[in-house]
């Protein structure tokens, strides 16, 4: 009889372990899993690894912040402290925040999904190019045209003439057409480079939006938002944090802020 309970005993322990073991594995499968780009999962199956610290983001001067006159009430989570009149940005929460949006990226990456890089501002422009061109992505450092997500098949025109005109010079197709065909001609590459140019590099339409202050690129945040498109991008103290997916509290009217900050996001590009 104490045999037969201690075999039923056994019998169930096992069934327990086994059990247990199974659903350790599911809550894995689910942990991979982090977030949906464009109705597909994103397995975040591995992990970058951030290549700057704190020391490095204070050195830039990413913990300065706006007056608290200026502060967004949402943003209130991302400041550590007021220091004469000025808000001081939590640079625990900056790293944390800064290793989940490199992480997304990589993972979303490393799943074939396209990301744009976007910053008009004149902090953002230099970096955004350098790096967008070095991780060979799409960018925007000029105005962000009204309908470039949200009418995104005109764009695409826009695009296709341009890289026309451009093949046309190159291989000597317009040497017919008069001078003064080929000054209009040259005139809307110019033109054409200046709203479409960075994008050259996009074949359709970008998953992935990164942005340089997401306050002063409100209306390339709405179209993202709209086309369901997910955002990340580094927000100051004015501004509010719960419009993009990812935010990265930081200075982005610094120099060496932004360039710390883009040049390790396009460091994760590149890894991927």
């Amino acid at each position: 009889m104490a045999k037969k309970i201690l075999k039923k005993v056994l019998k169930n322990k096992k069934a327990t372990s086994i059990k247990k073991e199974k659903e350790i594995v599911k809550e894995k499968e689910k942990k991979l899993v982090n977030v949906v780009v464009n109705g597909e999962k994103v397995k975040e199956d591995k992990k970058y690894n951030l290549t700057i610290g704190i020391k490095d983001l204070f050195d830039a001067g990413c913990h300065l912040g706006h007056k608290i006159s200026k502060t967004h009430p949402k943003a209130r989570t991302n400041i550590y402290v007021a220091k004469d009149g000025i808000e001081i940005i939590n640079l625990e929460k900056t790293i944390k925040s800064l290793e989940t949006a490199c992480n997304f990226i990589y993972n979303a990456r490393r799943n074939g999904k396209s990301i744009c890089l976007l910053g008009t501002k004149r902090q953002a422009k230099e970096v955004i190019r350098r790096v967008a061109l070095d991780a060979g992505v799409p960018y925007v450092t000029e105005r962000w045209l009204g309908g470039t997500i949200t009418n995104w098949d005109q764009i695409k025109k826009n695009i296709k003439r341009l890289k026309d005109l451009k093949e046309g010079f190159e291989k000597d197709k317009f040497i017919e057409n008069t001078k003064k065909e080929q000054s209009e001609m040259k005139k809307e590459i110019a033109r054409l480079e200046r709203i479409v140019g960075g994008l050259e590099k996009a074949d359709k339409l970008f998953d992935i939006l990164f942005v340089v202050d997401a306050g002063f690129e409100k209306t390339a945040i709405k179209e993202a938002v709209l086309r369901k498109i997910k955002t990340v991008a580094i927000t100051d103290t004015d501004c509010n944090p719960s419009v993009v997916d990812f935010a990265i509290p930081s200075n982005e009217d610094n120099v060496k802020a932004v360039n710390i900050i883009v040049e390790e996001i396009g460091r994760a590009i590149k890894s991927a």
